[in-house]
């Protein structure tokens, strides 16, 4: 099996890691400075499976962040990540307490539910393990609003 390149996303993180190198020590052990994650913008549009935001190959030790938002109870979020070899990848959602989002995983190319992962804890954390054989699996990671609307932080890293 062979890693699929981050492209973007793969040189935010050389470039992070290279501007924080200060001489001596790990420099963060080959993970970004900023507490360990990526984080990226949420893109519009990104309510259907067609329209997921690309968020890139993962294998363990990659984290990506992302800073979105839900405008009103009826919009949607859709991520798209591929998971390129076995792991657990730790999926958390924080937002505001005064509002509650869920979190649900898709197989991409099925459309099948993996995971619900709605909660009324703030932040919302569950853990999927894959298991990949022969080839990459396509994740769709949908956020929701159960009720309200506003901002919120998605991290998903693989562990």
């Amino acid at each position: 099996m062979t890693r699929r390149h981050w492209g973007w996303v793969g040189m935010l993180m050389i470039a992070g890691a290279l501007g924080s190198c200060s001489g001596g020590g790990d420099h963060g052990a080959g993970r970004p400075p900023s507490g360990g994650c990526v984080l990226v913008g949420e893109q519009e549009p990104n309510a259907t499976p067609l329209t997921a935001q690309f968020l890139g190959g993962l294998i363990i030790g990659d984290c990506v962040g992302v800073a979105g938002s839900l405008f009103d109870p009826a919009d949607v979020d859709s991520y798209r990540v591929l998971v390129q070899e076995s792991l657990s990848l730790v999926v958390t959602l924080d937002h505001s307490p005064l509002v509650d989002f869920d979190i649900q995983l898709f197989d991409a190319d099925t459309g099948q539910l993996i995971l619900d992962c709605g909660s009324n804890v703030v932040p919302e954390v569950c853990v999927v393990p894959f298991a990949v054989r022969s080839h990459d699996i396509a994740v769709d990671v949908v956020v929701t609003s159960v009720v309200g609307a506003g901002t919120y932080t998605l991290t998903l890293d693989a562990q």
